[in-house]
Parts: C-alpha cells; structure tokens; sequence
C-alpha cells in the first residue's frame, strides 16, 4: 500500500487553507465533512451499507462543489487523500469550535480572496484644521 507523500509535510495545512479561503468552500466542507461522518455513524449503527455508500459521496461531492464551483481550484485530495481527508477533520473542528479564523491568522493567510488582514492598526488619518471663523464677503 503505497503511503501518503504529503502527510508528515509542514506546508500540507498552509497550503490547504489557502485552497479553502472563500467562506462558502469552508462551509460545503464543513457541511460534508459532517454529514458524511453521521452517515458513517448511522451506517455502521445500523448495518446499513446505504448508508455508508452515501457518507463518501456526500463528503466529497459537496467538497468538490466548493472547489470546482465556488473556489475554481483542484482540489488536494486527488494529490494527497489521506492528509487531505485529516485536514478536511481538522477544518471542521476547527470552524464549529470557532477557531478556524485564527489559523488563517495564525499562517498570515486572507480568509476571504481579496481581503487583506491587517497585521498592525491602521494609522489614524491626520486632522485638519478647524474650519476658520472669518465671516467670506
């Protein structure tokens, strides 16, 4: 069984938030990520190989929707499945724990495209002068 090249790599989880900055990516992933997991669990509860069919199909179809419809990026599963598939865990922990934020923070990544986060506050503008009281003829 040939193992997962990218797995042990440091840049593996900088590299998939980046593919993951458009919140509706995030929150297909999330949503698929969960909904596969309860269908594995109800599958494996019950017997029920339905279900456990299902649980891929949804996890990664709704993955793939964010990728290829919303992001426009491939995505890191055809490259790394394994580190992907923990990524794609942790991103859920991450996001229902209300600390995904902080890593894109954290690696100095935009979590919006376009959007630029600010390391320092911005400088306060510099005031004018008050408007004169001389009376204009």
């Amino acid at each position: 069984m040939a193992t997962d090249p990218n797995s042990t790599d440091p840049n593996f989880w900088p590299e998939y938030l980046e593919q993951h900055r458009d919140p509706t990516n995030r929150a297909l992933h999330v949503a698929g990520t969960l909904s596969a997991a309860a269908l594995l669990g109800v599958g494996l509860a019950r017997r029920d190989w339905r279900a456990l069919v299902a649980a891929p199909l949804v996890g990664y179809g709704a993955a793939w929707l964010g990728h290829f419809l919303v992001e426009r990026n491939r995505p890191k599963t055809l490259d790394a499945p394994l580190a992907s598939l923990a990524a794609d865990v942790r991103m859920a922990g991450l996001a229902i724990t209300g600390q995904l934020a902080r890593e894109y923070r954290r690696y100095g990544i935009p979590d919006r495209p376009g959007l630029v986060i600010r390391r320092h506050p911005p400088r306060a503008p510099a005031l004018e002068p008050a408007p004169s009281d001389e009376k204009r003829g």
